[in-house]
């Protein structure tokens, strides 16, 4: 940026997101101020030092624990595919994280050659969370929207392990409901004939 004073490592260092910078050969040049303080959440000691580390065998390993093809990193280091997103999970000793990690190839300015590549993790911990909610609410509405196999004499209802429930205990399963009981008119008159005449006058009033 030129007479604005602000260098580009200064807004890297400002960006929530988790930056490195590594050579063609896949080795780190650089990380941000992210990087470093998240690698300190998951216990990295804060004396290790980045720079050298050679991150196209971490990715490598992240990624055949992941089940995705391994190696992939290594067509972004050589320009031949420019870009790489992956979904990784990050386990410490008191969570698991997810995360998104992208790499994009840095060409030199004659487009000829490759400088590098930059490395930018995510983490979409909060969205995976909201996803999963979504989905395990999504599953329910689609229960109470199907067809509900109910006995014709009981009233229970077959849940999907074929297990027969009330409907009192089949809604609470499967919503939020929570039920307080009462007696209905019709029930009163039927099971205590002597209270009519009160309920009689009630609607009358």
């Amino acid at each position: 940026m030129h007479n604005s004073g602000i260098h580009f490592i200064e807004i890297i260092n400002l960006l929530r997101q988790d930056i490195a910078i590594i050579d063609p050969q896949g080795f780190i040049v650089s990380v941000n101020r992210a990087w470093y303080l998240h690698s300190l959440e998951i216990g990295v000691p804060e004396s290790f030092e980045w720079t050298g580390v050679n991150f196209a065998q971490i990715y490598n390993a992240l990624a055949g624990d992941e089940g995705h093809p391994p190696h992939e990193l290594e067509a972004v280091l050589d320009g031949t595919n420019p870009f790489l997103c992956k979904e990784f999970k990050s386990s410490s000793r008191l969570e698991t994280k997810c995360f998104t990690l992208e790499a994009s190839t840095i060409y030199s300015p004659d487009g000829n050659s490759v400088k590098g590549v930059l490395v930018c993790l995510t983490d979409i911990t909060q969205s995976k969370l909201l996803e999963q909610n979504h989905l395990k609410a999504l599953a329910q509405i689609c229960t109470l929207h199907g067809l509900l196999p109910i006995c014709a004499v009981c009233k229970k209802i077959r849940d999907e392990h074929d297990i027969w429930n009330s409907i009192e205990s089949f809604l609470e399963k499967h919503t939020k409901v929570e039920f307080t009981h009462d007696i209905c008119p019709e029930c009163i008159r039927r099971l205590y004939p002597e209270y009519s005449s009160l309920l009689d006058k009630s609607s009358c009033s």
